[in-house]
């Protein structure tokens, strides 16, 4: 609601403001634009109650400026939207959603914006499911129930270990780069080496040995799978020097918002009933994110992010010494889109010490060194760094796209050479698929074309700032079909 524009704007500066009041202070600008559901902020729009069992319907609706692309997510319960199960829904000025939920997780839960500007600014408030008598809730009991052991660490990241890319795109030297503002180091800028902290796998309780991750996650923390009927059991150890916590979309996750102090361990569960998993429409598995919630934007820019994959039953391979991949598909690839803002990261005044050599309580912020401290990524890489999306040609192949961040987070992720399917209660085929803030969406792929090919946004500012890598299709000799070969042998005599 921006009460810049109100027909009472002179009339309640008149009434609450003062004799000072400026209307074109930018400080008194920003104070007016109200950041609300229902013209209601930080919790206090009251009514949202309801009844586990219930059948509800949520009529959501956006309007306003380019400002409002609004990613809103119901924690603890998920949805039905166009036959396929979500916990978000991407809302713009204009546009309406019907979201049918029968929400089988009592508490309080909240229902906020994912974009990380808007959550900040009040965008953000409480629903309640009540247990009530004769309301039918199915009783979860887990089909079995699966470990993961994950940390949370402080590491040294790199953005960008090599400019080849950027500086054959750019075509000139590493100085007069357009992406020298941001990869580059310099006086007043930090480079493409920060302080981050990511989440990490081990093999077990004791968390001394780290599995080998893979390559194409760069930043992000493990592929966690989990089936419908599962229940997942995470040892968390926060090895950082902070409190953290490992929350998760989509599922009912107990103990998840209990800070865990440094050196601490807790074990966590995540429920995967069925209203988890894939809808009717979606394919057989579906992607959410897994975050840490002490301080969601400031963990978020940090580095505190992962990829949850929930499948239908029977989808996963099981056992001790087997790895829970899919048996349905040859290979899976998430990548998160996300411009990751330093600025806000708990590490912002130890990064200054470190990569600028000053101290941070005098060292002046400008514009263009908040600027260069906006790195527009591809799991944490730009201008090509992102490696391992590798595969071989007639491959089924599904990935996991990821949006989260800010108003600045609409990207238009495009593969070259080849096309994909999404499923809502259609299928549809594409070769680009829009992320915003709170979207994950499984797309798939036979990968059909030999080659090296390009994979981006195709946001104008987003590529020129580096949103940019490639994946590789491996050509697979085959013999044409009909073929028949004879092999003579000669004995000599």
């Amino acid at each position: 609601m921006d009460e810049n524009t109100s027909w009472y704007l002179k009339e309640n500066i008149k009434l609450f403001g003062t004799a000072e009041t400026d209307e074109e202070d930018e400080n008194f600008v920003e104070s007016n634009k109200m950041h609300a559901v229902n013209g209601l902020m930080y919790g206090n729009l009251p009514g949202l109650e309801m009844c586990a069992g219930d059948n509800v319907m949520w009529y959501t609706f956006g309007l306003g400026t380019e400002a409002d692309i609004h990613g809103v997510y119901f924690e603890g319960n998920t949805f039905k939207k166009q036959s396929t199960t979500r916990d978000t829904v991407s809302l713009f000025p204009h546009t309406t959603a019907a979201l049918f939920m029968q929400p089988n997780n009592h508490g309080v839960f909240e229902v906020s914006c994912r974009t990380t500007d808007h959550f900040s600014a009040g965008m953000r408030h409480r629903y309640k499911v009540k247990p009530c008598h004769g309301k039918n809730v199915p009783h979860f009991e887990p089909t079995r129930t699966v470990k993961y052991f994950i940390s949370a660490e402080e590491i040294e990241w790199d953005y960008s270990p090599t400019r080849d890319w950027e500086l054959e795109k750019h075509h000139t030297s590493p100085e007069k780069s357009p992406g020298n503002i941001f990869v580059g180091k310099g006086e007043n800028r930090i480079g493409s080496r920060y302080k981050k902290v990511v989440y990490r796998e081990y093999t077990d309780e004791t968390f001394k040995n780290q599995k080998m991750q893979r390559e194409h996650l760069g930043i992000l923390g493990p592929i966690i799978h989990g089936e419908v009927g599962e229940q997942i059991l995470i040892v968390f150890k926060n090895k950082a020097s902070r409190p953290y916590t490992l929350t998760a979309h989509g599922v009912k996750a107990s103990g998840s918002h209990v800070p865990v102090e440094p050196g601490h361990i807790i074990e966590l569960t995540w429920d995967i009933p069925e209203s988890s998993g894939p809808g009717n429409s979606d394919p057989n598995c579906i992607s959410y994110v897994y975050f840490s919630s002490v301080d969601y934007i400031k963990d978020l820019y940090s580095g505190l992010l992962g990829p949850l994959v929930i499948c239908r039953p029977g989808i996963l391979r099981h056992g001790e010494l087997v790895d829970r991949h899919r048996r349905d598909i040859d290979r899976e690839f998430a990548l998160l889109f996300l411009v990751f803002d330093e600025n806000q990261s708990w590490y912002l005044e130890d990064n200054i010490k470190e990569y600028l050599g000053v101290d941070p309580g005098t060292f002046e912020k400008d514009q263009d060194f908040e600027e260069s401290n906006l790195m527009h990524g591809i799991n944490g890489r730009v201008y090509g760094n992102l490696q391992g999306l590798i595969m071989e040609q007639n491959e089924n192949v599904d990935w996991y796209l990821l949006g989260m961040g800010n108003e600045v987070d609409m990207h238009t992720v495009h593969f070259h050479a080849e096309t994909f399917i999404y499923r809502t209660d259609h299928v549809h085929r594409a070769d680009v698929f829009d992320l915003f803030p709170g979207t994950f969406q499984t797309i798939e792929m036979v990968a059909a074309n030999p080659g090296t090919w390009l994979l981006h946004c195709h946001v104008t500012d987003h590529i020129h700032a580096g949103m940019e890598t490639t994946y590789t299709i491996k050509a697979v000799e085959r013999s044409l079909p009909g073929t028949v070969t004879f092999i003579y042998f000669l004995q000599m005599m």
